[in-house]
């Protein structure tokens, strides 16, 4: 029950949302010590691959690059981030939390995993935590000054939480 009822709450946001998956794979590698320029070059063709494999509904091909990318670049939000969004198209609820837990974790500033993860718990059964994450992207709209390039994202990523804990309160015991 708690799938169907996050799926219809995610329906109005769209789950595969393109303007959710991170930015290019160059602005978000890392600088890692000792990793030579042609490894950095394979962590990147991983990592864009499992993007293009994502955008494309090939999950399992996605995983398997992203896994290649994480295990050669190591800790990184984006890629995590992204390992959540392709967990969430699988059902699996738990490792996608793991997931936009790390990422939040490596990079507070990154909006979308906040949402994610707030809905996400709140779909689990933790509206705590959702409410957690909620807080946290309120302060970043309190300090998001006009013009302001998040504003948008904030706002979506708040309303996703919200429609999602709003779904949790309808659904029948």
């Amino acid at each position: 029950m708690r799938l169907k009822t996050f799926m219809q709450a995610s329906a109005c946001v769209v789950v595969l949302s393109f303007s959710a998956v991170p930015a290019p794979a160059q602005e978000l590698v890392p600088r890692t010590p000792g990793l030579n320029s042609s490894k950095m070059d394979d962590s990147i063709k991983s990592y864009q691959d499992a993007l293009k494999y994502y955008q494309t509904g090939q999950l399992k091909l996605a995983e398997k690059e992203l896994e290649k990318f994480l295990g050669k670049v190591g800790q990184h939000a984006g890629g995590n981030f992204l390992m959540g969004m392709i967990r969430i198209q699988q059902n699996d609820f738990e490792k996608a939390r793991t997931s936009f837990r790390v990422a939040v974790k490596l990079d507070p500033a990154l909006v979308s995993p906040h949402g994610w993860l707030g809905a996400v718990e709140s779909a689990l059964g933790n509206p705590q935590a959702a409410l957690a994450q909620k807080a946290e992207l309120e302060k970043m709209k309190a300090a998001c000054v006009e013009p302001c390039a998040k504003a948008a994202d904030i706002a979506l990523e708040i309303r996703r939480i919200d429609e999602t804990m709003a779904a949790q309160t309808q659904k029948p015991n």
